[in-house]
């Protein structure tokens, strides 16, 4: 059977809360230090979070250019602005970046996701300066030399075929494009060799100054800087972000998106086969926004069934009957509606096993009231971990900027563990028999399976 990889473990350990990007060093974290929030006059949003006991800066920022925003044919287009952008500007090559940041003892992380990119550099406090700067270069005047965008494409194409190659991946991506037809998160967020292929250096030059704008941008301060100080050195190296504003397309989204992914009314199965010993099983399910007045019991559903060793699911199918070498989910948090999505790597021959038995345990969630000790252990799996994503400065300015960026605010970031401790029993029995209705199952094993 084929070993879990690296792709399956991102997606058995998704939760509500992105994990910090790797490498961050840990500073004292202070809960109830104060954030100041600013818009700037082209339309800049800047948070500042001053926290002391380490001299440290992380410097974030956000930008809604993630897969929400691809039009039709475009799939891909923001995980490859991202990297080609990182490839130089009109004042530095990719190796004088590194060298710039390495020659401070700074470090740089980038990353895409379904609502945003992200670009974060961590420095010595009295080194603000330098991440700033070259962070405001890039998001500003990067270069899309044509040679190095076809590396980046070459790159970008061979992880999506990797991606697609590996059977819970596959199957996940499956489930996803059918729950999200009409959506762009139906998009895998690296595109496909195919889609890759038509996005021309025009294409990504246009994204790149329609999204890369103030209006699209959350820029995030967190370490030990005075917040007046902060704001006065992005108000100086931001200044050259364009400020045009946000399609009219995407101000859109929120009324429309519903309309792009209905709930289904049936079950949907989907099968694809793969040359493989192994198989991949996805059970999925249209959620509800981050900040709905659902979210929170939905996020608690993803935390008793698919999350940690002591969700139902791996008790059940892994441990109880020992049908699947992983298996797990959760609910992905959106600014549209999220995606609640549970997955197992197997056998072929136990498909139809690990199939029930994860329909069952989704069953026993709507007929079956969540016994106290049960639902008490999945809200504290779930602020465990909201906590253990707050233990670095990096990762405290990425949960600062994320909120905001999807639309419920900063403070919600600090609101979250009080919103999960709310969730009742029947909060979770309630929206389970309104969410979990009608499955969409992807399947993906060897033929003849």
């Amino acid at each position: 059977m084929r070993p879990p990889n690296s792709l399956l473990i991102a997606v058995l350990v998704a939760t509500v809360v992105l994990a910090p990007l790797g490498g961050a060093l840990p500073a004292v974290v202070h809960a109830a230090d104060a954030v100041t929030r600013r818009v700037l006059p082209n339309g800049l949003t800047v948070l500042v979070k001053e926290v002391s006991g380490a001299d440290l800066v992380t410097v974030e920022v956000l930008t809604r250019a993630g897969p929400r925003v691809e039009e039709p044919g475009e799939a891909g287009l923001g995980a490859l602005t991202l990297a080609a952008l990182l490839r130089g500007t009109k004042r530095r090559t990719a190796v004088q970046i590194a060298l710039t940041l390495e020659g401070v003892g700074a470090a740089l992380s980038s990353a895409t996701s379904a609502d945003y990119t992200r670009l974060s550099v961590m420095a010595l406090s009295r080194h603000i300066d330098v991440a700033m700067e070259v962070l405001a270069d890039l998001v500003t005047s990067a270069k899309f030399d044509a040679p190095e965008l076809e590396t980046v494409r070459r790159i970008n194409g061979t992880q999506a075929r990797s991606a697609a190659d590996q059977p819970v991946t596959r199957a996940q991506q499956l489930v996803a494009a059918q729950l999200y037809a009409l959506h762009p998160y139906g998009n895998p967020t690296l595109g496909t060799v195919e889609s890759l292929a038509g996005l021309t250096r025009e294409r990504v030059v246009a994204f790149y100054r329609t999204f890369y704008t103030a209006p699209s941008m959350v820029v995030v301060v967190a370490g030990n800087v005075r917040a007046e100080a902060a704001l006065e050195k992005v108000g100086r190296f931001f200044s050259q972000v364009r400020s045009d504003p946000v399609p009219h397309r995407v101000r859109l989204l929120p009324a429309v998106e519903r309309a792009l992914a209905p709930r289904p009314q049936a079950r949907q199965e989907l099968r694809e086969t793969q040359r493989t010993s192994a198989a991949g099983v996805a059970v999925g399910y249209l959620g509800a926004e981050v900040g709905h007045r659902d979210w929170a019991a939905l996020r608690v559903i993803g935390a008793l069934l698919g999350e940690g060793l002591s969700g139902r699911l791996f008790v059940e199918i892994r441990e109880k009957q020992g049908l699947a070498y992983a298996v797990g989910g959760g609910l992905q948090t959106r600014a549209g509606p999220g995606l609640l999505i549970f997955v197992a790597g197997t056998e072929a021959p136990n498909v139809p096993r690990v199939l029930e038995g994860i329909l069952r345990e989704i069953a026993r969630l709507q007929e079956t009231p969540v016994p106290a000790e049960d639902l008490e252990a999945a809200k504290q799996r779930v602020i465990g971990t909201h906590a253990i994503t707050h233990e670095d400065l990096r990762s405290q300015a990425f949960n600062l900027g994320l909120y905001e960026l999807l639309g419920v605010g900063y403070a919600y970031d600090a609101r979250l563990p009080q919103v999960v401790a709310a969730v009742r029993a029947e909060d979770v029995q309630r929206v389970a028999r309104l969410y979990l209705q009608h499955p969409t199952v992807g399947i993906v094993a060897p033929p003849g399976r």
